[in-house]
């Protein structure tokens, strides 16, 4: 059965080749190449048995037809990516830490010369050895700022993934500017390591040092104690007159005021001597001229402290009654300003009214100023 196969098989493919020397020019149809073999087997079969040819079966592979080629598109490639690198198991170094926070003094935090602060941080230990009280921090660089030179993370243990804050007592420089001190971690073994999140290892203390903005503060001083010397013929406590009598003698006030509510080390900027209230008898301005105030310490009042007229480094001038009552006027000049910067050591600032001009105009008449005073005065804090 299986060489009738093969014998009508090669029957058939010798009918084809027959066939196809005998067509015409050009191609036939499908159908009529159809017809032809079925008459060449027909004829073939009728002409009688043949010779049995045995073909042997052969394994053909197809080679597809690729198509007509287009020069201007490129036939795709694939490219095979590399294979990753197997995972590597990274060791975790024994010591390690990070910088987690400031716990206080947040970096730019301002600071008056002189100040005192603690800085704190928060650190984590991400090694894989505990910290031990042989760990430290250390100054590394920048401004000390008073600083010693290493301080004791812990006096316990901070084991691997836990948090420490530690803490350094500073001082901020007595000069305005900016100033930052660089720390690190030390081991038992002296061995200096840094910390994981910061690109030079280090964490660090960054202060502003500015000078306080002045502060002006303004105080009334009423007279704490007062007197007056009628020129070689009497001492008093309970006035502070100053003009002639009508004996035609000379008269000069004094007055003490307490400056122990400004403060020792203020800066007096301004002050101004006021009369609180006042009267004169006669007319002493128009005829003793202007009555003026001088610093004078004169202590305990007595006779020695009548001053001789034409006296001369005078703070004040009033020249009138309504001068009295002139804040310009009132404003005391450098004399004065020093008189209760020097005060403040003593807590005791003395003046003496006196119309300068003259001790009497000779006319028997009694022309007196007669007023009570205060100083006002505005001195910059310590």
């Amino acid at each position: 059965m299986k060489k009738r196969y093969f014998a009508k098989s090669a029957l058939i493919l010798m009918v084809m080749i027959l066939g196809a020397c005998n067509m015409p020019n050009g191609s036939p149809s499908p159908a009529e190449q159809t017809a032809i073999i079925d008459r060449s087997v027909a004829e073939t079969v009728a002409a009688g048995p043949t010779e049995t040819v045995q073909i042997e079966e052969q394994t053909v592979t197809a080679t597809p037809d690729p198509g007509p080629s287009d020069p201007a598109t490129p036939t795709p490639t694939s490219t095979l990516e590399a294979d990753p690198p197997p995972p590597t198991n990274t060791q975790i170094p024994c010591n390690l830490g990070r910088y987690i926070s400031d716990v206080t003094i947040p970096d730019g935090t301002k600071f008056e010369p002189g100040d005192v602060f603690t800085k704190t941080w928060r650190i984590k230990n991400t090694g894989s050895c505990a910290w031990t009280s042989g760990y430290d921090i250390v100054f590394s660089g920048g401004d000390a700022m008073g600083a010693p030179g290493a301080i004791q993370i812990t006096s316990g243990t901070v084991n691997p993934g836990q948090s420490v804050d530690v803490s350094v007592d500073l001082t901020a420089p007595a000069s305005e500017g900016t100033y930052r001190g660089n720390w690190q971690l030390r081991d038992p073994s002296d061995v200096i390591f840094g910390i994981e999140n910061s690109s030079s290892g280090l964490f660090w203390v960054e202060i502003e040092v500015e000078e306080a903005a002045p502060t002006d503060a303004t105080v009334h001083i009423t007279l704490a104690s007062r007197g007056q010397i009628e020129d070689g013929l009497d001492v008093r406590s309970n006035a502070n007159n100053a003009g002639d009598t009508s004996h035609d003698v000379g008269l000069q006030g004094f007055v003490t005021f307490d400056v122990s509510s400004i403060p020792n080390g203020a800066t007096i900027k301004s002050a101004r001597l006021v009369a609180t209230d006042h009267d004169v008898l006669g007319n002493p301005f128009g005829k003793l001229g202007c009555v003026r105030g001088y610093v004078d310490n004169y202590g305990n009042l007595g006779f020695s402290d009548f001053t001789p007229a034409g006296a001369i480094g005078s703070f004040v001038r009033f020249c009138s009654e309504a001068e009295l009552g002139t804040k310009s006027i009132q404003k005391m000049n450098s004399a004065g300003i020093a008189g209760i910067q020097d005060a403040l050591a003593s807590d005791n600032f003395q003046i003496r009214l006196q119309f300068s001009d003259m001790h009497s105009n000779n006319d028997g008449i009694a022309d007196v100023l007669r007023g009570e005073f205060k100083i006002v005065v505005t001195y910059e804090e310590p």
